[in-house]
């Protein structure tokens, strides 16, 4: 991308830091004051008092708290297992023993991760946790709960392995696409169980809640069930990131999002659309409510609600809502990795058009040609996103129709 399409940088910082920042904060602020994506108004500004985690439980009061209901229920149990994920683990280097094809393990999980502990930011467990299934050099597709609880079906017979992971893995397989010392440079922890069994996990669920529950993980696990149910017909998750139940079909066929603290890419292949002059997506949407008051081009700042659409090049343009930012802006994503292929591109901004069901038309060859200027020649998904990760607020919308293709000829996708 030419420098005319990126974000505009600032070199001064009007306000003033009155306190001293430790080294570790300022090797913090050094290095996003040389990053002006990720850098704030003032970068200096994150070295205050930190925000306080959550209070967690640890694996093992959960794996006696669970063990007890088991003791007091019918539940067909292979076994409990406890687990610690730290930062020195890498990937896959924990397992939890056998499991058999067809066989589902359920996951109870707890702790944070921090996602940059010097200003306070920090993930929930369930956003970094991921579990396959290896036999020999074979593995099945990563699988990530997203939320805290979560149920895994095993496609093969092998061993049951863990690991944890913020956007670290390069693909589906679960390799990693940092250098180690960097992925072990991560700060925090990730308790948990893992309830393998010997019956289907809806039915063992329901036996062990009929004993009682363990601080709502049997209510969550069994209410994220429930919501599958609704996961719009025709869409996948993106591979990194797993079933927030973020995205809902309603008996009207639209499809309504709602995030808090979690992130989602709900993605829908296309074909037979060649990057030809003419290349149009519509889409109907109404945004109920915004989740970042910040301008969402900076790091931690980057919470947003938006359509794109995937081009065979590897490159995606994403049309936001943007909370502050003008309508028209184009930028790079501010996340590191994503920066290399993802752009933003403002379609609406601020609050005064809110809950109206709006009707959007963009040019997507003539925005690919100004904005990319790459090899591109099709499209090949659309996704729809929500990020809520950062500063842990509320987004709320619907979509109500997704058109793309050429003017008489367009696919519906929704």
């Amino acid at each position: 991308m030419s420098d005319s399409h990126h974000s505009e940088h600032h070199s001064g910082c009007g306000c003033q830091a009155h306190h001293a920042i430790n080294p570790e904060r300022r090797r913090l602020v050094q290095s996003l004051a040389a990053a002006p994506l990720l850098a704030g108004p003032c970068a200096a500004s994150i070295a205050g008092t930190l925000d306080a985690p959550e209070r967690t439980t640890g694996a093992s009061h959960l794996f006696a708290a669970f063990g007890q209901l088991a003791t007091n229920s019918d539940a067909r149990i292979a076994r409990i297992e406890p687990f610690t994920i730290t930062p020195n683990h890498l990937p896959w280097s924990q397992n939890l023993g056998r499991i058999r094809r067809g066989q589902q393990v359920s996951f109870f999980l707890t702790g944070q991760w921090w996602f940059v502990k010097e200003a306070g930011r920090w993930l929930e467990p369930g956003f970094v946790f991921f579990a396959r299934v290896k036999v020999g050099e074979d593995a099945s597709p990563i699988h990530n709960t997203m939320q805290n609880t979560g149920t895994l079906t095993a496609d093969r017979t092998g061993t049951l392995e863990i690991a944890r992971s913020v956007g670290e893995f390069a693909s589906p397989a679960g390799e990693l696409w940092v250098p180690e010392e960097q992925y072990l440079a991560g700060q925090g922890q990730v308790q948990g169980i893992a309830i393998i069994w010997d019956e289907p996990a809806q039915s063992g669920l329901h036996k062990l809640s009929a004993a009682g529950d363990v601080e709502g993980f049997l209510k969550a696990e069994l209410q994220r069930q429930r919501l599958l149910a609704n996961m719009p017909k025709g869409w996948h998750n993106f591979f990194q990131f797993g079933d927030g139940s973020m995205y809902l079909e309603t008996p009207d066929g639209d499809i309504d999002c709602y995030t808090h603290k979690n992130v989602g890419i709900l993605q829908y292949p296309v074909t037979g659309h060649p990057l030809h002059p003419g290349l149009t997506l519509n889409w109907t949407w109404v945004v109920d409510q915004l989740p970042s008051k910040l301008p969402e081009d900076q790091l931690l700042n980057h919470d947003y609600l938006s359509i794109a659409v995937e081009f065979d090049d590897g490159q995606d343009i994403t049309y936001m809502w943007s909370s502050q930012l003008p309508v028209g802006k184009v930028f790079r994503c501010p996340i590191p990795g994503w920066d290399q292929v993802e752009t933003h591109v403002v379609q609406r901004s601020g609050i005064r058009e809110l809950g109206k069901e709006l009707d959007e038309e963009v040019d997507l060859y003539a925005d690919y040609r100004r904005i990319i200027g790459g090899p591109a020649r099709k499209v090949v998904k659309v996704w729809l996103i929500a990020n809520s990760l950062f500063m842990r607020g509320h987004g709320r919308c619907a979509y109500r129709k997704i058109l793309i293709g050429q003017k008489g000829k367009q696919q519906q996708v929704l």
